[in-house]
């Protein structure tokens, strides 16, 4: 019995050495919660029990330091109270008796979500961070209190999959002093990316032979509910009552298999995780949802593929799931990038969709990373950043606050979003921008003012002049034209209408080599020669003197070409199809044209006129903006006359909607359908 109590002494002191990690509080729900905890490199029988506040013994739960789980014990506490604050201890067991180990201390605590979703709660997300660098972030987290903290991704930096390389990584990170303060006493859990994969850009096919260990050390070095779907994968989710937290993992499955919604092209998900993430988001009933993961939900660019635009097929069926299952509160998390920015997607889940990246928690910033993408609104591109989600279930509108912080106190953003904001209207509105031009540039979609459009050297609205009160007055001769710069369809939509009344009081002359375009898309929001022509509709000579050309461009996107490479442009056109001079020049004309990513077609004064075939089809590519009355440039191609009742629906008109949007010339107030 004396040795036994010398060697509890012993261990007690070295509690602190280089080979013991934690206790580490990990998912917790309303009635259960996890924990791990490693005495070192010792086999021991250990017990967690679960203390109330005021002391008194609640639960308790054994577990083994075993050998081959690199002597991580897990403890998982059933049969608890909702919404209830607990300490708890650690005990060795032994034929002689239990001995405490790591006593119910002040900072060895937890709470229990609240079933009812009533109760505030704050969640903290961080990705990229270093020994070096990120103590003073873990400190401000600790100073917040919050009731998560998640690791999303590089955290730690691992580049290998040797096994006792992985688990020495981790265990040096989950030692680091405040990191390990914060464990104690807070639910820590968290998804892998590319660099705690094990490899940067990091993928289940360049990876195939090492992702096993990685996987054991993560799930070793983890207190999670779930691990995937069991052998595959990391994901899982953290309900927190009135915020879900869905932590996905793109880098397992990804290009490994076919996609289970596109089988020619790789998978990012997978298929079990694909179903699994269906199914939880339909059956979650919290207010607010992320669905969060370390890569980002957009183009990284700089030839980089490890971002959800290479698996654009699964993105866009997620995102259309969403708005077709009508399912509320959903806003997006990422990070990787060293760089933080907020998006904001208009109506692209029935609703605005917010999207924030957060990175990097130490000081290792890349610039090259904050590129142009149409719904930016803001970016910050420094070092020792996390962001915190902060739900308030208790208003009448329930709210989630979204903040950048720095250490030191700073706030950086602050984006507040009602729960009423994040619902699909009933029925959904495919109209996503309308210029009647009745008296101004303003948009009248439920878009809004963020698509009012910019005059430009002097275009104007000429008042009772269009197909209905006022039109869009260009001269070609002043190079007039005007400017969107945002965009309002979806990312690289699948289908798409254009509708709009032209009057031109002039036509490219035969022979020549004039160009008068009605409308291109930009590349970034501004006039600009760079191509970026999914939108392009113009007017050009035609092989028959007596007639001119309705012509089309277009570029939508290729599937990569090999593995793990990124999709590309595809152009096509030009497309045209000739009319009657006399039938377009100082007539009011009405021209739709629909994308259904297969095929382009044209419409004039309700018929028909061009059906173009896309070889090889697809969705559309990115483009920034707009401008009316001249080409992408904005300049040297203008349009002459006059534009009214221009309108562009997120939706694959039929030829019975154009009939009725054209109705005999008589435009509707505001435009169908």
């Amino acid at each position: 019995m004396k040795t036994f109590f010398l060697y509890l002494a012993l261990l007690s002191t070295s509690l602190t050495g280089a080979e013991t990690v934690g206790p580490c509080v990990g998912s917790v729900g309303s009635t259960d919660a996890y924990f791990l905890f490693r005495p070192g490199e010792t086999e021991l029988d250990l017990r967690l029990s679960v203390l109330s506040e005021s002391g008194e013994f609640v639960k308790s739960v054994d577990a083994k330091s075993a050998e081959v789980d690199d002597f991580v014990a897990k403890f998982h506490v059933t049969q608890l109270e909702s919404g209830t604050p607990y300490h708890y201890q650690i005990s060795v067991l032994s034929s002689s008796g239990e001995q405490k180990l790591i006593a119910a201390e002040a900072d060895l605590k937890f709470r229990t979500v609240d079933a009812s979703r009533k109760s505030k709660v704050a969640a903290v997300m961080i990705s990229c961070v270093s020994k070096d660098d990120t103590a003073p972030v873990w400190e401000e987290i600790g100073k917040l209190s919050p009731d998560l903290l998640c690791l999303s991704g590089d955290t730690p930096y691992i580049d290998t999959s040797k096994l006792e390389a992985v688990r020495g990584k981790h265990r040096s990170f989950l030692r680091e002093a405040p990191l390990a303060s914060l464990a104690r006493r807070t639910s820590v859990v968290g998804i892998w990316d590319d660099h705690d994969f094990g490899l940067n850009n990091g993928n289940g096919r360049n990876l195939q032979d090492g992702k096993a260990a990685t996987r054991k050390a993560f799930v070793e070095y983890r207190a999670h509910r779930r691990y995937g779907n069991g052998s595959e994968g990391v994901y899982h989710k953290t309900d927190l009552g009135a915020i879900e937290i869905f932590h996905l993992d793109p880098r397992w499955f990804s290009q490994s298999e076919p996609s289970p919604i596109s089988p020619g092209k790789p998978s990012c998900f997978g298929k079990d995780q694909w179903e699994w993430i269906l199914k939880s988001l339909k059956e979650s009933k919290a207010p607010f949802k992320v669905l969060s993961m370390g890569a980002i939900w957009q183009d990284k660019k700089n030839s980089e593929t490890d971002d959800m635009f290479t698996y654009w097929y699964e993105r866009d069926a997620l995102l259309d799931f969403i708005r077709r299952e009508r399912i509320d509160g959903v806003i997006l998390h990422g990070g990787d990038i060293h760089v933080s920015r907020y998006l904001l997607h208009p109506g692209r889940v029935g609703y605005d969709l917010h999207d924030f990246i957060m990175s990097p928690g130490h000081n290792r910033i890349i610039p090259s990373l904050n590129v142009y993408h149409p719904s930016l609104e803001w970016s910050l591109v420094e070092g020792q950043q996390f962001l915190v989600l902060e739900a308030d279930p208790t208003l009448n509108d329930p709210t989630l606050t979204v903040q950048f912080r720095q250490p030191s106190g700073k706030v950086n953003k602050t984006v507040v979003i009602r729960q009423s904001e994040l619902v699909s209207p009933e029925p959904l509105n495919p109209l996503r921008a309308y210029w009647s031009f009745d008296n101004d540039l303003a948009n009248a979609s439920p878009l809004g003012e963020r698509l009012d459009g910019e005059a430009h050297n002097g275009a104007d609205i000429a008042r009772d002049r269009g197909i209905r009160g006022g039109a869009l007055h260009l001269d070609r001769d002043q190079q007039q034209f005007t400017n969107i710069a945002r965009s309002f369809l979806d990312d690289n939509s699948a289908g798409h209408s254009i509708s709009c009344w032209i009057k031109p009081s002039s036509l490219p002359a035969h022979g020549s080599k004039a160009r008068h375009f009605i409308l291109e898309s930009t590349a970034e929001g501004k006039p600009h020669a760079k191509a970026a022509y999914h939108l392009s509709l113009e007017l050009s000579p035609s092989d028959d003197p007596q007639k001119v050309a309705i012509r089309l461009h277009s570029q939508t996107l290729k599937p990569a070409s090999k593995p793990e490479a990124a999709p590309t442009p595809a152009v096509h056109g030009p497309f045209q199809t000739a009319h009657p001079r006399a039938q377009l020049e100082n007539q009011w004309s009405h021209l739709i044209v629909t994308f259904d990513s297969a095929q382009l077609q044209v419409f004039l004064n309700g018929k028909l006129t061009g059906i173009h075939t896309l070889n090889p089809p697809g969705p559309a590519a990115e483009f920034g903006g707009l401008i009316i009355g001249g080409h992408r440039a904005g300049t040297r191609r203008n349009f002459n006359g006059l534009i009214d009742e221009l309108a562009v629906w997120q939706t694959v008109f039929s030829a019975a909607d154009v009939l009725e949007l054209y109705n005999s010339g008589q435009p509707h107030t505001p435009p169908r359908p």
